[in-house]
């Protein structure tokens, strides 16, 4: 659970099929250096998380308590490092009407609370957090913000080179762990319905 094993235990945990790729293969989609993949895998076998259906495949065990391990890894280690800033909206009615902001489709993801309301229609953020390939000039000058150490706008590094369905929602995995380390009852209530409907089957499934 270094950072670059935080990274690598993402892909795994979002796609399981990549445990059968080459290591060549999974530090590439990985985006880390082909050294630390044998040392992550062998962790992941010690710890009691992967283990060898024959020589070509591989598959993760005690998925639900694997999740929660890098849940807590991802925001203690990963997420810092991945900040890009707070900021606000020139006008708040920008704010008010996220859902109408013309983000980069495959560059600009939403996460935590905004991603969370799109999957689940459940909860109206408070905070909006981004994950982003764009730079702090282009999210300043694409959607008319302003740096505010105080600001309502969280904006992350984008970590991950797949994606999946939706180009403007991050993976419900990343969301479901924004979402449980705000400590807020109306996050983690929804958190929980968010698990319910779209991750319980890939991590309680026998």
């Amino acid at each position: 659970f270094t950072k670059t094993g935080i990274k690598v235990v993402f892909n795994l945990l979002q796609h399981e099929e990549y445990l059968n790729l080459t290591y060549r293969e999974l530090a590439q989609i990985c985006g880390v250096a082909l050294g630390n993949i044998n040392y992550i895998i062998h962790g992941l076998i010690e710890m009691g998380y992967l283990i060898s259906i024959n020589k070509e495949t591989s598959k993760l065990i005690n998925k639900k308590e694997l999740l929660n391990k890098w849940i807590n890894a991802y925001e203690e280690k990963l997420k810092p490092a991945l900040k890009i800033g707070k900021f606000r909206f020139l006008k708040n009615e920008d704010f008010l009407a996220w859902q109408k902001l013309a983000i980069k489709s495959g560059k600009t993801y939403w996460g935590g609370e905004p991603g969370a309301d799109l999957l689940t229609n459940h909860l109206h953020p408070a905070i909006l957090t981004m994950y982003t390939e764009e730079t702090r000039t282009e999210l300043i000058k694409n959607y008319r913000l302003i740096p505010d150490v105080d600001g309502n706008v969280k904006v992350f590094q984008k970590f991950w080179n797949f994606d999946d369905v939706n180009y403007s929602i991050a993976p419900p995995l990343l969301i479901y762990a924004d979402l449980l380390h705000t400590n807020e009852n109306r996050c983690i209530e929804t958190a929980t319905i968010l698990y319910e409907k779209i991750l319980r089957d890939q991590f309680e499934k026998i």
